[in-house]
């Protein structure tokens, strides 16, 4: 996941939420022959690091063979070799097979989709959303939904990947008005579906400075505030344990003032007292290390 964007605990509710959706389900409406999904499928390979911090999407298909989704809004020659050490590493802990799709946004309409490494050779699938008229699905499935009208399985889908398509708005704007329009869809389950789908997807390929309007649009839905409760708990643990930090830093410098006052006597005095209470935590250990040796010229030197 990028940086700060996702934790694991949002990354958990997102999953499952993503599970929801995708269960049983192929990427046939964009032309993708594949066996059904049967699970979102977390996973974690500690062993290298080529995600570029983004949330790594691989899903579990019926043949018992694995699905790895990535999301390019750009096309580097590199990115092929990226995908490459992924799916090594997928492979050195999986031992399946592995599906490799690249979802490309509407700016694309092509790109390599093999890497030539001699005697091996290395190949995506790919799917191009510039085929996908987004403004005329985004009007198609509004229209649905202010009419009461039931949504299809290829409607949900649609609204999860309706940033990527051919629009001309960027991504970051159309995750924001796809996210404006999940909030209207009545079914619950499916409304937190696509709303999980859209946040866990966008973490590809929105800004970390956008994601507080994103934040802004879900914060009175019920995944909106349980992620919005994670944080803010997350603040308070966080708060409490540099709290906790803070208090244990001013009570090392009260026993070395102390210990000082004993060593010195009238020699420390009331204006050597206050630059110890004042001093940062690398003087207060530099102090601590050396406490029984330092001379007063020396603690001078160092509180200076």
């Amino acid at each position: 996941m990028k940086g700060t964007n996702i934790t694991h605990n949002r990354q958990d509710i997102i999953f499952k939420k993503m599970s929801v959706l995708f269960k049983n389900e192929t990427l046939k409406y964009y032309e993708l022959n594949l066996p059904k999904i049967i699970s979102v499928k977390p996973t974690e390979l500690p062993v290298i690091n080529v995600s570029n911090q983004n949330m790594d999407f691989v899903f579990e298909l019926e043949d018992n063979s694995l699905l790895h989704l990535e999301f390019q809004t750009t096309w580097k020659k590199a990115d092929l070799l990226r995908f490459a050490q992924y799916d090594i590493a997928l492979y050195q802990k999986e031992r399946r097979k592995i599906n490799t799709v690249v979802i490309y946004s509407g700016k694309y309409e092509s790109a390599e989709n093999e890497l030539d490494m001699g005697s091996n050779k290395y190949k995506v699938l790919q799917v191009f959303m510039i085929k996908y008229d987004g403004i005329k699905r985004y009007e198609e499935i509004k229209g649905k939904i202010e009419k009461g009208e039931p949504l299809t399985d290829k409607d949900l889908m649609d609204l999860v990947f309706l940033p990527l398509m051919r629009n001309e708005k960027s991504e970051e704007e159309m995750t924001k008005e796809a996210l404006e329009l999940a909030i209207t869809i009545p079914d619950e389950n499916k409304k937190e579906a696509v709303i999980g789908s859209l946040l866990g997807f966008s973490d590809n390929y929105v800004r970390e400075e956008y994601l507080n309007k994103l934040k802004e649009v879900i914060r009175m839905t019920k995944i909106g505030a349980s992620l919005f409760e994670e944080g803010v708990e997350k603040g308070k643990r966080e708060g409490k344990r540099e709290g906790e930090r803070k208090g244990k830093l001013e009570e090392r410098k009260e026993l070395i003032i102390e210990i000082l006052n004993q060593r010195f006597g009238e020699d420390f005095d009331k204006r050597l007292e206050e630059k110890v209470r004042k001093a940062n935590e690398e003087t207060i250990n530099q102090i601590k290390k050396n406490i029984l040796s330092i001379t007063i010229e020396e603690l001078k030197e160092i509180l200076k």
